[in-house]
């Protein structure tokens, strides 16, 4: 699993024209998902709003290592809603899954838990949560239940997997990224997700 360092989103940020206008931006749109931790630096009062399953997003411009956070100035900017905000962030989500190859999905085994791992190296895969249509391109119809650590990567567990293993998973890879996403579990019926809520790991002998 790959992620930033601090001194690479600084770079990339720092490299960011606001200036420029929408139609030349707009493709670069992105969901932002949750994170455990704040930012490592400063940054403006984002664009938030809920979207399906009930994850309250906020909107960045994808500068590679890095998302440039979308705030209310930048809409006043672009002369553009939160809604078509919104709407061209999920288009690009779904623009950018179907270039991805069902293959690159991995398969293997944590310790009891068949798991399987999607992780796009477009910086994605999380958001798919926000468009569940592409899912089954990936992970199929069967039943199953959805986590989504890094704003890279989505894993699928079996839909009967125990939820203190799953979190215990997730928090898991969540300790091996420091922009890590934090959303609980999902579950995925094969057309659609939920949100599952998933209890703290304690320490256990």
């Amino acid at each position: 699993m790959t992620s930033a360092s601090p001194r690479q989103l600084r770079k990339a940020i720092a490299a960011f024209d606001p200036d420029r206008p929408w139609a030349e931006l707009r493709d670069g749109i992105r969901p932002m998902l949750p994170r455990l931790r704040p930012m490592p630096f400063a940054t403006d009062e984002p664009v938030r709003v809920m979207l399906p399953p009930g994850i309250l997003v906020g909107f960045g411009l994808d500068l590679g290592p890095a998302l440039a956070q979308v705030g209310p100035p930048l809409l006043d900017r672009w002369r553009i809603t939160t809604d078509e905000l919104a709407a061209v962030a999920l288009g690009n989500v779904r623009r950018l899954a179907a270039t991805c190859k069902s293959s690159i999905v991995v398969r293997n085994p944590i310790g009891s838990i068949d798991v399987s791992a999607l992780q796009t190296r477009l910086g994605i895969a999380a958001s798919l949560l926000l468009v569940p249509d592409q899912l089954p391109r990936f992970f199929g119809t069967e039943p199953g239940l959805l986590l989504a650590p890094m704003r890279d990567l989505i894993l699928r567990l079996p839909a009967d997997a125990d939820l203190f293993d799953a979190a215990w998973l997730a928090e898991e890879f969540e300790s091996m990224d420091p922009n890590c996403l934090h959303l609980g579990a999902f579950a995925w019926d094969g057309i659609d997700v939920r949100p599952v809520a998933l209890e703290p790991v304690a320490a256990r002998a």
